[in-house]
C-alpha cells in the first residue's frame, strides 16, 4: 500500500493519467480493502487462520503482478490495485486477529511490536523506492517484484504450522443491530472519527510524494524522503502516545492528535521551501501517530462479543474514508492546485476532533474523570 504514493507520479506519466484522476489508483486500492474486510467478516469465520493468509498473499502478488505487467490504462491498473487491496485486507486483518486470540499475556507488547515493525517498514520503504525510481526503474518492474515476495509468502505460509483462531463467527446483521441498540452515540463516534481520521492519513500517504514533485519540482529519492519523515513522526508518535495514556484520556489526546494533523497538513501544503516542508511532514506526522489507536480502543466499552464486531466496523468505515479523501484531493488539485487539495486534508482532521468530543460524551470519561477528581 505504501508504495503506491511514491510510484503514482510514474504510473500517471506511463500511462497518460490527468492528475483529477490520479486518486482512482487509490480509490481501487481502498474499495479492494472494503470489500475483504467485509468478506472475512461476513462469510469466512470457517476458514482457518493459515489458509486466509495464503489466499491474501497470493491475491495481492497476483494483482501486483497484473498491475505491472498486464495494465495499459487506468481502467485495468485500477482493477488490479482492488485486487491489492483486497488480498491486503485479508492478511492485515488475520494477524491482527491471530494476535488478539492468541496473545494473552503481554498483548500489549506484542501489539506494539506489530505496530512498530509496521511503522518501520511504513517509512523505510519510500525511500528505497525513491532511490530505486531516481536510479531509472521502471514502477512496473518494482511492482512485480513486490508481487514476487507476496507470492513468495503465500508458499511459506503453506508449510508454516499456524494455529487457527478459535470462537470466530460470521458478522451478521442482526449483530450491527445489536451493537448500535447498546451505545448508539458511541458507535456514531467511533464511525465518524475513523471516516474523518483515516481518510486524512491516506490522503497524505497517496499525494505526499506527488505534492513535493509538482510543486517544488524534486527528485523522486526527495519526494519520497517526505513520506518517510511522516512516518518518522507516526513511529514516534506512537511511542509517546503510550505514555499519554496513563495520565490523560483517550478522547482529550485524540482531540489534541487531530487539531496537531490539521495544522501541520495545512503548514505542509503551505511551506514557502521544500525543506520547511519535509520538516513540517514529520510534525504532520506526529499529529495523526496515535489517532487509530485511540479510536479503535473505544470498542473496549462494548461488552464481550460486541467489542469485536465494533472493531470491523472501525476498520470498515476507516476503508470507506481512504476511498473518499484521495480521491477527491485529484479533482481538487486540478480546479485549484495542488497546495490547496492537499491542505484541504485539514478539515477531516479537524472533523475527527469534533467527533472526539462526542466520544468522550458517550463514552462516560467525563463522568470517570468527574469521580476521580479530589474532593473538596
Amino acid at each position: 500500500m505504501i508504495s503506491l504514493g511514491p510510484l503514482l507520479d510514474s504510473m500517471m506519466r506511463d500511462l497518460a493519467i490527468p492528475l483529477r484522476q490520479g486518486g482512482l489508483i487509490s480509490l481501487g486500492f481502498f474499495l479492494g480493502e472494503v470489500v475483504g474486510i467485509v468478506v472475512l467478516n461476513t462469510h469466512m469465520a470457517r476458514v482457518p487462520a493459515k489458509w486466509v493468509l495464503v489466499a491474501g498473499a497470493t491475491l495481492q502478488g497476483a494483482g501486483l503482478v497484473t498491475a505491472g505487467t498486464v495494465s495499459w490504462n487506468l481502467s485495468s491498473l485500477v482493477v488490479a490495485y482492488v485486487l491489492i487491496g483486497f488480498g491486503w485486507a485479508l492478511l492485515n486483518l488475520t494477524g491482527w486477529m491471530w494476535v488478539s486470540a492468541h496473545v494473552k499475556k503481554g498483548t500489549a507488547a506484542a501489539t506494539l511490536q506489530l505496530l512498530v515493525f509496521f511503522a518501520l517498514g511504513m517509512m523505510l520503504t519510500p525511500l528505497v523506492l525513491g532511490l530505486i525510481v531516481d536510479l531509472g526503474a521502471s514502477w512496473r518492474w518494482i511492482v512485480v517484484v513486490e508481487g514476487a515476495i507476496s507470492l513468495s509468502m503465500a508458499i511459506a505460509f503453506v508449510f508454516l504450522p499456524l494455529l487457527d483462531i478459535p470462537g470466530r463467527e460470521n458478522v451478521r446483521f442482526d449483530h450491527l443491530r445489536r451493537v448500535a441498540a447498546f451505545n448508539p452515540g458511541l458507535l456514531w463516534g467511533m464511525v465518524g472519527a475513523s471516516f474523518m481520521y483515516v481518510g486524512a492519513e491516506s490522503n497524505l500517504n497517496v499525494w505526499l510524494p506527488k505534492f513535493q514533485l509538482d510543486t517544488f519540482g524534486a527528485g523522486d529519492t526527495a519526494a519520497s524522503l517526505s513520506l518517510s519523515l511522516f512516518w518518522l513522526g507516526l513511529l514516534v508518535g506512537r511511542f509517546i502516545g503510550m505514555s499519554l495514556t496513563r495520565r490523560f484520556s483517550p478522547s482529550r489526546i485524540l482531540l489534541v492528535c487531530a487539531c496537531a494533523l490539521a495544522a501541520f497538513s495545512a503548514a505542509v501544503a503551505f511551506a514557502p521551501t521544500q525543506v520547511s516542508s519535509l520538516v513540517l511532514s514529520v510534525g504532520a506526522g506526529l499529529g495523526a501517530s496515535a489517532s487509530a489507536g485511540l479510536i479503535g480502543s473505544y470498542a473496549g466499552r462494548f461488552p464481550n462479543w460486541q467489542s469485536g464486531v465494533a472493531s470491523s466496523v472501525f476498520l470498515l468505515i476507516g476503508g470507506i474514508g481512504s476511498m473518499v479523501f484521495p480521491y477527491l484531493t485529484g479533482p481538487l488539485a486540478t480546479a485549484a492546485g495542488l497546495r490547496l487539495a492537499l491542505a484541504v486534508t485539514a478539515v477531516p482532521a479537524l472533523a475527527c476532533g469534533l467527533f472526539s468530543l462526542l466520544l468522550r460524551a458517550r463514552s462516560g470519561e467525563g463522568r470517570e474523570a468527574a469521580d476521580q477528581a479530589p474532593k473538596t
